[in-house]
């Protein structure tokens, strides 16, 4: 599963990746020295013809905390498509490890300002910035809302992806990502404490709750799950007693509103594994990097998809992409 992601430098498609983030950088950088952005939520939102068009992206300068666990240091909001629908916090990433033990690349209260430089319409995001534990080991993510007919459903979403470049000298073993969808301020999504029947994943072709999905202990309010196939075993939900046995059939998770009607779906690829939290609450999709060893670099794609429509043929159809 390593070479389906694991490339040098010098491979076209991590450097046509690299090039459109660095000038969507450089344009939102510029556009917003020009005063061209709203200094409050850094964007402008000036139509409104389509629901994607009701997607954004923003920052909050304000949510600050001395607490090392509140601090939100690349943290991204979304708002939802649907109307008084809310929004999406998204935590990208909230952690980035490597070694069993869980050594640091990005923590989400790493001590620099938030690094997203989004565009004046928000409708792009992105950053690059150096790990503050290793030298010369970079990280690049960019956010992207998608266009009407971007994808052949009844969904409006986004597109994300993230980079990382090892330009250091020590080889950088098993990395752990954890890209966190907090979903509590999604009007009607479930909230602290809720009981599993609302988040789902792919097990054998069919979605499945994970309150349908046994573990150890019964009462763990944090699962995890590995995807099938996937040489990384990792989850983070081992020691709560909240593994579930058996592989998901890919990294897809879903989140439904309490009376069902509204679902966001959450997919990358190469896929890892996926966690939920109720104490959040949260669901993961985290994308597979394997390890990266000097002048490697690791690339993984995904999609955040917000729909009121049915979700079966969009989970059949994202889990063909992933045999393409």
């Amino acid at each position: 599963m390593d070479q389906l992601n694991v490339r040098k430098s010098t491979i076209n498609k991590a450097y046509g990746y690299r090039t459109r983030l660095f000038i969507y950088s450089v344009l939102a950088f510029i556009l917003s020295q020009m005063g061209c952005t709203d200094k409050k939520t850094n964007f402008i939102h000036s139509k409104t013809p389509s629901l994607s068009d009701k997607i954004y992206f923003y920052t909050d300068p304000n949510k600050k905390s001395e607490d090392p666990e509140e601090i939100l240091t690349y943290g991204l909001f979304i708002n939802a498509p649907w109307e008084k629908g809310g929004f999406l916090y998204l935590n990208f990433p909230e952690h980035l490890e490597y070694n069993p033990v869980g050594n640091t690349i990005l923590r989400h209260y790493d001590s620099i300002p938030n690094p997203w430089v989004i565009s004046p319409d928000g409708k792009q995001a992105s950053f690059r910035v150096e790990s503050l534990a290793l030298k010369d080991v970079y990280v690049e993510s960019f956010a992207r809302v998608m266009d009407d007919w971007d994808f052949p459903f009844d969904a409006q979403g986004v597109y994300v992806a993230m980079s990382i470049i090892n330009h250091g000298s020590k080889t950088l073993p098993v990395i752990r990502p954890l890209v966190c969808n907090q979903f509590r301020d999604l009007t009607g999504f479930p909230q602290k404490h809720h009981d599993f029947q609302h988040n789902h994943i792919l097990i054998n072709d069919r979605i499945t709750a994970l309150a349908e999905l046994p573990t150890e202990n019964i009462n763990t309010t944090f699962k995890g799950c590995v995807v099938k196939g996937c040489p990384q075993r990792d989850t983070r939900a081992e020691k709560n007693g909240g593994l579930i046995k058996q592989d998901m059939d890919l990294a897809l998770s879903i989140v439904t509103s309490m009376d069902y009607e509204r679902k966001v779906i959450f997919w990358w690829t190469p896929g890892k594994s996926m966690i939920a939290n109720t104490f959040i609450p949260c669901i993961h999709a985290d994308p597979y990097f394997g390890t990266l060893k000097p002048d490697e670099e690791a690339y993984a794609e995904g999609l955040i998809l917000f729909t009121e429509g049915d979700i079966e043929p969009i989970v059949k159809y994202l889990k063909e992409k992933e045999k393409s």
